[in-house]
């Protein structure tokens, strides 16, 4: 029993770590915004990307999109309060499962503040369960952040529900 517990430990670790510098997949969309999104961004950046790779993981995301937006993108924080937080220059990139935007762009429009939907993409032209493999996403029924430094290979991860030591630890990787 104990050889089995640690060979499933060892297999979580391979699997995690196996993700850490590989080269993000392609993935081509539109914003909610109606802009064409394409991922990894060659810009000279860090990129921060929230992704539901099924729609069982989509709720989970949604909890993450206020906080890494406050965190990575809202410039506002800090003119007119006592917080003094880094402002962070990456790009961002939300990917909630919401293949076939045009059908429900209206209604997704109305329940999202609309500061976000330069963000948010749409990846109805993309295979997402072939970039969950390519990532080597075990659980896509969870939430999956990933940074990728300026050459688009992922940096560090985190998956599963929002924590404030997870979004730690992501901030902590774009620094």
């Amino acid at each position: 029993m104990k050889k089995l517990i640690t060979l499933s430990a060892l297999f979580i670790t391979l699997s995690v770590a196996a993700q850490k510098g590989k080269t993000f997949p392609t993935i081509i969309g539109v914003s909610l915004s109606e802009k064409s999104m394409n991922l990894p961004m060659s810009n000279g950046k860090y990129s921060v990307v929230a992704i539901a790779f099924n729609k069982a993981a989509e709720d989970e995301l949604k909890k993450w999109l206020n906080p890494l937006y406050d965190t990575f993108m809202n410039k506002e924080k800090g003119k007119h309060s006592m917080d003094m937080s880094e402002s962070h220059d990456v790009n961002f990139f939300f990917l909630p499962v919401i293949g076939g935007l045009k059908m429900v762009a209206k209604e997704f429009k109305s329940t999202t503040d609309k500061a976000f939907w330069p963000y948010i993409m749409d990846t109805d032209k993309c295979d997402i369960k072939l970039q969950a493999k390519i990532l080597g996403a075990e659980d896509v029924k969870v939430p999956y952040v990933f940074v990728l430094d300026k050459e688009g290979k992922v940096v560090d991860f985190v998956s599963g529900k929002y924590s404030e030591d997870k979004s730690e630890k992501l901030e902590e990787a774009v620094k």
